[in-house]
């Protein structure tokens, strides 16, 4: 993804929001875009929970505790699949082992 510029991007807010919000939106479509469709269709959805939340905050402090807040759910969801990566793993080291130590 090219470069962003911050600082035009926070003029273009300033000045015009309507323009900002179109291009911030296509930018965003364009990244996505970029995905496999099932991924693709999981980062709308997400997208969409983001804004949702931006939305309902009032203010950027509070949109950004959202957010984090919604990012620290999605890292514990990875971690609770991690865990379960690695017991399986794990019982599965085990029967091998088994099986080795029954074929010698």
């Amino acid at each position: 993804m090219d470069e962003i510029d911050f600082d035009a991007w926070c003029n273009l807010a300033e000045r015009r929001p309507d323009l900002y919000f179109r291009e911030r939106e296509r930018l965003i479509d364009r990244f996505i875009g970029q995905f496999p469709p099932d991924q693709a269709e999981r980062l709308r959805e997400f997208q969409l929970q983001i804004d949702h939340a931006r939305a309902e905050a009032g203010s950027p402090l509070r949109a950004t505790r959202r957010m984090m807040g919604m990012m620290e759910d999605q890292l514990e969801a990875l971690h609770a699949r991690l865990l379960c990566l690695q017991s399986e793993t794990d019982r599965l080291t085990t029967i091998i082992r088994k099986a080795r130590d029954a074929s010698a």
